[in-house]
């Protein structure tokens, strides 16, 4: 079943949504936290046999080491501030 656009445009809100909520509660680790995990669930799913991703980067270890990294550089930059 095709989406309308109204479900196309729900679909992108919930999305920000979610990240809007994040953000709310773990305000200035936002990014070191969402990183980590987006990380760590890559890598959850590697475990588990994914070996492809809808994500432009493709490979899922290749997302976990970029957002892990990123999630370490900024932890360190807030804390050291």
């Amino acid at each position: 079943m095709e989406k309308t656009r109204g479900e196309i445009y729900e679909g992108i809100a919930f999305q920000f949504c979610k990240v809007a909520t994040v953000a709310l509660l773990a305000g200035r680790f936002v990014l070191p936290l969402a990183a980590g995990l987006c990380a760590a669930f890559y890598i959850a799913a590697i475990a588990k046999g994914k070996k492809d991703t809808r994500c432009f980067l493709k490979h899922p270890l290749l997302i976990a080491g970029f957002w892990g990294t990123v999630s370490v550089i900024s932890l360190i930059i807030i804390l050291r501030h």
